[in-house]
């Protein structure tokens, strides 16, 4: 897929995931702009400004009704359990609300795992002027 995020991803570890209307899904990596997610549903294919929560067993963070629009899914190779395939979901942050971004921010610095190429205030330079 081409590289469409503006904003850093960062890698989250276990125990993160969203939750739309009919589905869960396991957060892959997340920015301030969007996320990836990896979905067990095939038929998981919401239009465009849907609505997910995102969860976090690890701290009981919760963010609530996150405006998306969904850029691409792709079914991945190879057999899955019981016939069901996971989707890989690429997801883009829409008409969040300043107290979401606020949270986006707070689930990053909380969550993100591996090389930490960033700081609290590269990532409120970029909340603050919509990167």
């Amino acid at each position: 897929m081409l590289e469409r995020r503006n904003s850093q991803r960062f890698k989250v570890g276990n125990g993160h995931f969203i939750i739309h209307s009919r589905n869960v899904g396991k957060i892959e990596d997340i920015s301030l702009g969007g996320l990836c997610c990896s979905c067990i549903n095939e038929d998981f294919d919401p239009g465009s400004e849907d609505k997910i929560d995102i969860r976090c067993l690890k701290n009981n963070m919760c963010l609530e009704e996150m405006g998306i629009n969904i850029l691409e899914t792709e079914i991945t190779s190879g057999a899955s359990i019981f016939n069901v395939f996971t989707r890989i979901c690429h997801l883009k942050f829409q008409k969040l609300t300043d107290d979401q971004i606020h949270q986006l921010n707070n689930f990053i610095l909380q969550n993100a795992i591996g090389s930490r190429n960033f700081s609290a205030s590269r990532i409120e330079y970029q909340v603050n002027h919509n990167i």
